[in-house]
């Protein structure tokens, strides 16, 4: 089981005098992937067809690859479940089923992916919100670049696992376990003769581990071989390599390949969690002696263009120990979008259009990388959308030496007839792929003051009774922008009020993009809150959709929010998974309190980290500015 958080500090003392958990530590469980899913395809063909797909946005259709016959991937995870039981440690086989359940991946300290080429969304979702929970991952080369549900039915079928079909950039290779990495992935790249060295400079447990181990301080793997490598750049200086391709005689890309710079090993953290990565295929170097059958091809044998097989696997068991070890420390997840615009024009065209042009820039400025929609529109006083403009921004890296900002010039044409008045210009970015949509994270809003030939442009105002030195500040001022909070009147938004049950789901829907039904009915029995009465659609349609329960049988609309409901709420609102050891004592256990889970997923997005370090508070009142702040965190974590 994932290691547990204690918080009772008389036993953190006992447990700091024990000595180091042993490798085989009974309580401790190690997940090798074997996925007979996986297995099949590589030992599948289909044929390549030209000009055979059109990508969505995109102009003309593309070839697809040929797909030919690999060597079986289940002989490497059979590798690497020998290979560590023999080192003494605790594994087991873990199915490509386990992949669909959060709750089967938490059962593991360390999940270990070895050539893992073939995942739906969903499961890279899953291995996301395990790692960040304080799951641990080993992943040896190419774990979850494709799209399973793209995979071929038949030779007939177009084979679309080469391509980079959902990402359109390689920003994406790995979609949503892009944030994982922390690297921008390059290409993939064959290298003759190449030579793995440890990065000179660079210490790490995990060297130290292997050093140890070997009884020398340096590392050396050679392949004779042509072989192919994953060639990764990280976001952010501070990610450094353990191990560098240092050398190599030749290679098909040279321009993508840097000689004691592109990274063999990578040792990362997120959330919770530990990633170990290795972008080339280390568990060609490892050996082992013992094994039962099921071996397709090599049956556990190094292979033998590989040198340096004490040093792979030195490697691998201090990659193992430090992984189980876990971390005591928590790396947030950091979404941060910034919507600019500048030069505004608006004017009478000689064809008599009224012209509205300018410049809108979103830009990264975050740890993770984002795409998108961005949208101009242009709306009356009724909200109604009059002119819009939209461009598809298909991956803005967290890193500045990247794609990091984008600006686009716009134009949107309204007729000439349009009256003199008051519009608003709305600019929005749109977190999407192509299977979800809807959830708009950022917004710049200004007012267009248009008479005669001429418009001009004013700043959102902002709440008077709210300034730039309060922490809540810049999520109420994005929620205000993106139209989730309106303000209490006067310009003001009464941030230390409670929120009441009523204004929280208007708040919800809005940031959903719902509109209250009609036609959702709260039941016969509850007397406080008639159909037709103000609230009774948004109380209904949240009551349906299960984020509101009842108060002691009645809708209780004006009663203030209470942050265990609220917990309710924000899961189920925004479809948020995952869980974390919980570190509140005020809550009981999951049996024992009915809000236990969903509290739990939002401490493990830390959505909240509660009242204080070991209190939630579960019915202690939500005030306005905090169910702001709320939200937009909710949003943010929507982005995959």
């Amino acid at each position: 089981m994932k290691k547990l958080v204690i918080t009772i500090i008389a036993l953190l003392a006992c447990v700091s005098a024990l000595p180091q958990t042993s490798k085989a530590d009974s309580e401790q469980k190690v997940g090798i992937l074997v996925s007979d899913v996986i297995n099949d395809y590589s030992l599948s063909t289909n044929p390549g067809k030209n000009n055979a797909m059109t990508l969505p946005y995109a102009t003309q259709p593309v070839s697809v690859s040929a797909k030919v016959k690999y060597s079986p991937i289940n002989d490497k995870a059979l590798k690497m479940y020998y290979f560590y039981r023999e080192e003494g440690f605790p594994v087991a086989k873990l199915s490509h089923d386990e992949l669909n359940n959060l709750e089967a991946l938490n059962k593991y300290d360390v999940i270990v992916f070895p050539y893992s080429v073939l995942m739906n969304h969903r499961q890279r979702e899953n291995v996301k919100a395990y790692i960040y929970g304080g799951g641990n991952v080993q992943i040896l080369y190419a774990t979850a670049r494709n799209e399973l549900a793209k995979l071929a039915k038949s030779p007939a079928d177009l084979d679309l696992t080469p391509l980079i079909f959902d990402t359109l950039t390689w920003v994406w290779e790995w979609d949503n376990l892009t944030e994982i990495f922390q690297t921008r992935f390059i290409d993939d790249v064959q290298l003759r003769e190449a030579k793995i060295t440890n990065t000179p400079g660079v210490t790490h447990p995990i060297l130290s581990k292997a050093y140890q181990k070997l009884g020398r301080s340096s590392l050396q793997l050679t392949e004779s071989a042509n072989e192919w490598y994953e060639i990764v750049q990280p976001w952010k200086p501070s990610v450094k390599p353990l191990l560098v391709i240092s050398d190599y005689s030749s290679t098909d890309k040279p321009a993508n390949v840097k000689k004691g710079q592109s990274g063999a090993l990578f040792a990362l953290e997120y959330g919770a969690g530990r990633i170990v990565h290795a972008p080339f295929k280390i568990y060609d170097y490892v050996g082992v002696e013992k094994h039962e059958g099921g071996w397709q091809e090599d049956s556990g044998k190094a292979y033998s263009e590989t040198k340096g097989k004490e040093d792979a696997e030195a490697v691998l068991s201090a990659s193992m120990e430090w992984l189980l070890e876990g971390s005591n420390t928590f790396k947030p997840r950091n979404y941060n979008v910034k919507l600019t615009a500048s030069n505004y024009m608006a004017n009478m065209t000689p064809q008599k259009t009224f012209a509205f042009r300018g410049t809108v820039t979103a830009t990264n400025t975050g740890d993770i990388p984002v795409r998108g929609k961005l949208r101009v529109h242009i709306l009356d006083s009724g909200n109604k959308a009059i002119g819009k403009y939209e461009k598809v921004l298909v991956g803005l890296s967290p890193s500045p030496n990247d794609v990091s900002s984008y600006a686009e010039k716009f134009e949107i044409l309204l007729p000439g007839s349009i009256k003199d008045g008051t519009y608003t210009v709305k600019v929005t970015f749109e977190e999407t792929r192509h299977d979800r949509s809807g959830y708009i994270t950022r917004a710049e809003t200004h007012t267009l003051t248009k008479q005669g030939n001429k418009g001009a442009f004013s700043n959102f105002p902002g709440f008077k009774d709210v300034s730039s030195g309060n922490g809540h500040y810049q999520n109420i001022l994005n929620a205000a922008k993106l139209g989730v909070i309106t303000g209490s009147g006067n310009q003001t938004f009464k941030p230390t009020a409670n929120v009441s049950r009523l204004n929280a789901m208007m708040m919800l829907l809005r940031a959903k993009g719902i509109t209250p039904s009609v036609s959702a009915a709260l039941p016969s029995s509850v007397t406080d809150l008639k159909k037709g009465a103000y609230g009774y659609d948004v109380i209904a349609t949240a009551y349906q959709m299960g984020l509101l329960n009842l108060e002691n049988g009645q809708a209780a609309k004006d009663a203030p929010m209470r942050r265990g409901e609220m917990a309710q709420a924000l899961v189920k609102g925004f479809a948020l998974q995952g869980t974390s050891d919980m570190v509140f004592t005020d809550i009981g256990t999951a049996s024992s309190y009915n809000q236990y889970r969903n509290i739990a997923t939002l401490y493990h997005h830390r959505i909240t980290t509660g009242t204080t370090a070991t209190l939630y508070s579960p019915y202690s009142a939500v005030t306005r500015q905090q169910f702001a702040t709320f939200i937009m965190r909710s949003l943010e974590n929507t982005s995959k």
